[in-house]
């Protein structure tokens, strides 16, 4: 996997600095080093799931099971921490795939297989349940410095006063993206999972290939350290 712009890259995207009261979210592709580009997991998910950017079929029942509400970040890190302790997880058997647990998670009691990507989507459309427009919500392919053949996913949510944050990781706690510490790849707006925007190579000008597994299990269950990164870190 070849070396892509990093933190400030994806924020530059965005257009999204810390403190801007009126950012602009690119969707119309306004640098010319970047592209849009299918990302086969996301789309197959949309196929097999229908759109990740509604809670309408959801929302009673989160709503009854007391879930977080309100669009601020305290929403995020109680959806996060309650997220996590609602899963277990554990790697796809066979071809990576993307899976929307939000229905599974809201009601309680079994505990479903979850990995990076799938604790990633369900906790944005979490989001949504709780609030959050879907048009700020997101999704990030990443890069852990420490697995070089394995992609990661992230949920993101651009807020218009402070800038992008990331939940949903299974690596690390929710932050602002400049202290994610992990190479970005590919990201998409929660409200169009099948249109990604993807680095090209800096080098050869070719995109990546969204054609590798996305697991991401944390390595060991240690506290988290904002300041160094996440990657070796739990996900609670």
């Amino acid at each position: 996997m070849t070396t892509f712009l990093r933190n400030c890259g994806f924020a530059a995207l965005l257009a999204l600095g810390v403190g801007q009261s009126a950012p602009a979210i690119a969707r119309d592709n306004p640098f010319p080093e970047y592209m849009k580009w299918p990302f086969p997991q996301a789309t197959i998910m949309h196929r097999d799931f229908g759109s990740v950017s509604t809670c309408k079929s959801l929302q009673q029942a989160y709503d009854d099971n007391a879930w977080p509400s309100g669009v601020s970040l305290d929403s995020l890190r109680q959806i996060d921490k309650r997220l996590k302790t609602s899963v277990f997880l554990r790697p796809d058997v066979g071809p990576d795939t993307w899976t929307p647990l939000t229905a599974t998670v809201i009601t309680g009691g079994r505990k479903p297989a979850a990995d990076c990507d799938d604790v990633a989507v369900t906790g944005a459309q979490l989001a949504v349940c709780a609030g959050f427009p879907a048009d700020r919500l997101g999704l990030i392919v990443t890069q852990l410095p420490t697995r070089q053949n394995e992609l990661h996913v992230v949920a993101f949510y651009a807020d218009p006063q402070s800038g992008v944050w990331v939940f949903g990781d299974t690596m690390g706690l929710p932050r602002s993206l400049e202290n994610l510490s992990q190479r970005m790849h590919f990201y998409a707006f929660l409200d169009n999972v099948t249109e990604w925007w993807a680095l090209r190579d800096p080098r050869s000008g070719k995109q990546l290939t969204g054609s590798v597994g996305t697991s991401s299990i944390p390595d060991a269950p240690v506290p988290q350290n904002l300041v160094e990164g996440s990657c070796k870190h739990a996900h609670h």
